[in-house]
């Protein structure tokens, strides 16, 4: 079922009125019509199932047939991610929208190479929030949360107690993330800590340390940063948020 994102405040009660990019998919792209049915799904992460009422030349008009909170994820994964250049960011919010992730957190080092002006940090997270929705809209995965990129050690206050930290460094050739999934095979919530790059500093590993954060490889390779972002999110799904398999009918 096509999935549109709308603002809560556009929502009265069982009728929503769709406009703007999300209308101009609904009419231009996907070609829906009176009576389609569809899924729309506000900034809280509800999901409000309708069909389409009636199409003008600027919105839709939704008749709303129910609603539904959002479910509280078994396995909640943070990927913070020093800041990448252009195209290469992008990449990772898509990507690891796509494979499931609910917030991520960009952040300066050391070594990080793209330049962000304090000024433009707004308008570049209302970027990542839009491509976010459009893989959102692909997967069928919640919107993650976006923070504006902040400092690392910023981000390393933030990180609260109970939540399992994994710092992947390039330089970390003893332990593994499979060899620390086997010793701690279970969490709840995880944050995997992938930087820009340049990767880390020295000093910068050991303030993470410092900060309760195990350091970890992913092996031998020598992986760009954006796809080490990926291949992180991918295997910290697999190795601890996505531990049953539905049997086949």
């Amino acid at each position: 079922m096509p999935r549109f994102f709308i603002p809560a405040a556009q929502i009265k009660q069982s009728h929503a009125a769709l406009t703007g990019a999300e209308f101009h998919h609904l009419s231009h792209v996907l070609r829906l019509t009176v009576g389609d049915s569809l899924t729309l799904c506000d900034e809280h992460g509800r999901d409000h199932h309708g069909t389409i009422l009636s199409l003008s030349a600027t919105k839709a008009e939704i008749f709303l047939t129910a609603s539904s909170l959002p479910e509280a994820p078994v396995f909640f994964l943070t990927l913070a991610q020093g800041v990448l250049k252009g195209q290469k960011m992008d990449l990772v919010i898509e990507k690891a929208t796509e494979i499931g992730v609910q917030r991520i957190v960009p952040f300066f080092s050391v070594f990080t190479v793209a330049q962000l002006p304090a000024d433009r940090r707004s308008e570049r997270v209302s970027r990542w929030q839009r491509l976010a929705q459009s893989a959102a809209k692909q997967s069928g995965n919640p919107v993650p949360q976006i923070t504006t990129p902040q400092a690392f050690a910023d981000l390393l206050a933030t990180i609260p107690d109970g939540v399992g930290k994994v710092l992947l460094y390039e330089k970390e050739q003893t332990l593994t993330l499979k060899a620390f999934a086997q010793t701690y095979p279970s969490f709840s919530s995880l944050c995997v800590i992938v930087g820009p790059e340049g990767g880390f500093a020295a000093g910068e590993v050991e303030q993470a340390q410092t900060a309760g954060f195990q350091i970890v490889g992913l092996g031998t390779r020598t992986l760009r940063a954006e796809t080490a972002s990926i291949v992180a999110v991918a295997l910290c799904r697999f190795l601890w948020g996505e531990r049953e398999i539905p049997p086949l009918p």
